[in-house]
Order: C-alpha cells, then structure tokens, then sequence
C-alpha cells in the first residue's frame, strides 16, 4: 500500500469531476457465482492426487537453489520496500529442464517458506507436489501456485524457467498492527452490516511476482451487466498490477479467514495453511489516474465466490458517506475496516480528490498488502479501491488524526471500462435471490427482508424453521451459510460445520 507524507508547503491540485447524467445513473448490484469450484471438492481432488503420485515410485533428480543472505532477509522480514508495495518473495530465473518422462525432479530451496515455479515448455499433464500433501496439475506454461516448505517436485515433461521463495506467513496476527481488525472476529460480534457481510467472498490476497520480488496487494471481483454471465473480472489497484508479467503471474486466495479471535499478539494464523484458488490473469484495462486495473483471471473462482455489484455516483465530494472494506494486510486473512468520507482532509498532490475519495478510519485500519482492495457504499456496491494513505504520520497507520485513506474512484474510470461492465441495472433488473445475503435488485434490502421474496420457501414467517430450504442440517460440512438449513457455517477453513 502506497502511502505519501504531506507537506504543508505543497500545492494542492483538487479536481473536480462531472460525469454525464448516464454515467451517474451507472450501477449494478452484486451476484453469487455457481460455476467453478468448492474449496472442499478441490480439496479432496488435491489429497486424491497427492496419494496418487506419492505412492507411485519413481528415480529422482535434485536440484538445490542456494539463496543469498539478502534474499533470505527479505524472506524472514517481508514488508513494504523501496516501491511503496508490501514484497514478502524473491525470484530466481534457472533454466532447468526434466530430464525424461521416467524420472521426477526435486527443487529445493533451502530456507524457503514457500516456493513457485514458473513452468514453460509444458508438453502434457506436468504434476507439481510436495510432502505436505499439495498436488497440482498443470498442463499450459505459465506460475505455479505456491507449495508449503523448502521442497518441491516436478513430474512430466516441461523446462522450470524460474524459481521463486515466497514468505506465506499471515500477519493478522503477531505482527499486524493492533487497529486492525479480524473480519471474521468482526462478523461474528455483529459489527459488519448484513448487506456487507456476504461481499467477504469477493475479496482475495493476491500474490504476484514483479521484477525479482513478490509482493502481496488485495484484489475484488466484480460484476458485469449481464446476471447470467459469470467474467472472472477483479479490480486492484494499479501501483501492485500494471504489467503483463505481473498480471500472469498473479495467484489467489479467496475467502482467506482466520477464525482465531485471541489477542493479535499471540494469533500466528499464517497463510501456510491455506491453497490458492487461482493461478494467472490478464490485463483488462489499467491507469495510475484513480490507480486502478481490471483484470481477467484465467480460471474461475471458488463456488460461492461474490462478484461485486458498483455505483459511480460522486463519492469523492460527499463529506459524511460511510464506506466499508475487506483486504488483505501483508497477505494475512481477511480484515474489516469502516472510513468516513471527508472533503477537508488535506490532499496528496499525487492523488486530486475527485479522481480519489479522501476518507477517516473510523473502525479498523490498512496496512501494505491491503492496496487494491474495493471500498463500498452501504449497499455494497463498489466506489472506489484503495491506493493508500495521505497525512503527516503515515508510517503509523492506527493515527487517524493524522492520516486519512485514499481509494482511486470508481466514478472517474468507470467511462474507461465501461464497455466491459456494461451500463448496470439501473432499473433494478436483477432478480432478488433470498438466500445469498446479497440486495441483488438493489432496492436496499436483502435476502427474506426484501417484500419480493414474500411467500419465498426460504423465508418463514414464524419462528423455528429452515432458514436455507436445501441446506445441510446441524453437524453437516459446508463451505458457506447457504450450504446450512440454519444459514450458519462455522468453524475453520475445510472443516467447517452447519451449527
């Protein structure tokens, strides 16, 4: 997260923008995606490969990759560096090839908490695992998703092009700052909104390589007009994904949570425990003006996942509106922040209001590795993502007096990717699903509170019965609340339970 120490001497640049009555007409409410993949089936899909290649024997090839005692320094102490970006990898181009269809080769890494490859030359089905019990198949060139431990090995027939050392050790937790807030600690006391409380499934940690590092930003899906359709669009910011390379090699973890509630100070919650979902993207449209990227991945997100309803009307010059966050913290589980616009805090010359919104914590906070991550109106509706923060203290990001939170705004790009997303539904033409806990026609209600979904099976008018019509009863696995009768899946990531 990029973030710029202001001056008191400095000329303030303030644009304003006026968009066309269309264009501030332009919104769309959020859908829930049916396609792609749960994390249990993936889950069980991983563990069944994972016995598979390991039972089988095979001669081995190893190939050690000594890093330096500067890489290893960047590995034990991830954080922002000299670009303003939160770098928490290195990598390191090899050349490497495997040397037939009958022998394995193992890359090893010593002092490596995670470890990439980048693969080309793929010829087949080329498996990746580890002793950790991740398995993976490839079969087109491009990054592999990240292994747990200082080993890994490559069966089938393609040439490792490069190696990366990746440090997926969350911070929410021991060394996060103590303003931010865990999401799903947030949820669970009732602090997060009902309309924002399902939008958590749009976010993900995103960990991409530029130049020789990785480096971790958030990103969200969003919707395009068409509610039948289901483009794996994301939005970031700018600062983190900007280059062809960067946006290839981009890898996700969506629905990232971390369920320990404990003082920060003793919760490791590391990211070493969770499988990315996705791997690679591509680069829609981008502009460092209002700092933003819309990406199209290359595969589909988990079940479940959330795209992201927008509205461009005029935030940026609406002192007092309420905003609301997910992302990401130095690539740590999800947490959950609240801002306040405010047109009086003083601007970053970088950064004009009107092309960016302005606003005050007012609960939680962000840190590097939150950038990217979408701000949205009470209705959850994307308005902006976030480039960083503007003020006289800025290396404390819990000092709100000082500081204020900048998002790139939606409304002044939104003419640029416009004939991607499409016109909205201003008309409201989505229908209301009562299930989801998202205001899909957006009238400002949700699920069996919106009059449409009156007489819906899922929405009992007395007490005691089945929240979820085909949910599981209590006991049963689930990934989501929908999967429960009660609308109430608890627990940790792949041992969840209907409660």
């Amino acid at each position: 997260m990029a973030r710029f120490r202001l001056f008191l001497v400095m000329a303030v640049l303030v644009l304003t923008v006026i968009p066309s009555p269309d264009i501030l007409a332009a919104r769309k409410s959020s859908e829930v995606t049916a396609n792609g993949q749960s994390k249990v089936e993936r889950e069980k899909e991983m563990s069944a490969l994972s016995a598979r290649l390991s039972g089988s024997f095979r001669s081995e090839e190893r190939h050690a990759v000594p890093l330096t005692d500067t890489e290893l320094a960047i590995l034990r102490n991830p954080g922002k560096d000299v670009s303003g970006r939160f770098r928490l990898g290195v990598h390191r181009m090899v050349g490497i090839s495997i040397p037939n269809n009958n022998t394995d080769l193992t890359i090893n890494v010593p002092g490596a908490p995670a470890i990439r490859l980048e693969l080309t030359h793929v010829k087949g089905k080329v498996a990746v695992f580890n002793d950790k019990g991740q398995a993976r198949e490839y079969t087109e060139d491009g990054y592999t998703h990240s292994f747990i431990g200082e080993e890994v090995t490559v069966r089938g027939s393609a040439h490792i092009a490069g190696v990366g050392a990746v440090n997926m050790g969350g911070n929410l937790c021991k060394f996060n700052e103590g303003c931010v807030e865990n999401a799903y600690c947030a949820e669970e006391d009732n602090v997060i909104p009902t309309g924002i409380k399902a939008a958590r499934n749009a976010y993900a940690s995103l960990v991409y390589r530029s130049g020789p590092y990785y480096y971790a930003c958030t990103g969200g899906l969003i919707a395009d007009s068409d509610f039948t359709s289901e483009i794996p669009y994301m939005i970031t910011a700018n600062h983190c994904v900007s280059k062809g390379q960067e946006a290839g090699s981009l890898e996700t973890f969506f629905q990232y949570t971390s369920p320990d509630c404990s003082e920060p100070s003793t919760n490791s919650c590391g990211l070493s425990l969770a499988n990315s979902d996705t791997t690679g993207s591509s680069i829609i449209a981008t502009n460092r003006s209002s700092d933003y990227t819309l990406l199209l991945l290359s595969e589909k997100p988990p079940t479940g996942s959330v795209y992201l309803g927008w509205n461009n009307e005029d935030v940026a010059t609406s002192s007092g509106t309420s905003l609301y966050r997910i992302s990401h913290p130095g690539a740590a589980p999800q947490a959950y922040s609240e801002h306040v616009v405010d047109t009086s805090a003083a601007t970053c010359r970088s950064w004009p209001r009107g092309a960016w919104i302005y606003s005050r914590d007012t609960f939680g906070a962000t840190e590097g590795g939150s950038s990217g991550s979408p701000v949205l109106n009470v209705a959850a509706e994307i308005v902006g993502q976030l480039s960083g923060g503007c003020g006289f203290n800025v290396g404390d990001v819990c000092d709100i007096n000082n500081n204020a939170t900048v998002d790139g705004a939606f409304a002044n790009y939104y003419p640029e990717i416009s004939q991607y997303l499409g016109p909205g539904n201003n008309e409201a033409n989505d229908p209301e699903l009562c299930t989801d806990g998202i205001d899909n026609d957006a009238d400002g209600h949700t699920d069996c509170e919106d009059p449409d979904c009156t007489g819906d099976n899922a929405c009992p008018t007395t007490g005691g019965q089945c929240v979820n019509e085909f949910g599981g009863e209590i006991g049963a696995a689930c990934d989501l609340n929908i999967n429960c009768c009660s609308n109430k899946c608890k627990g940790k990531l792949g041992q969840k339970t209907c409660k």
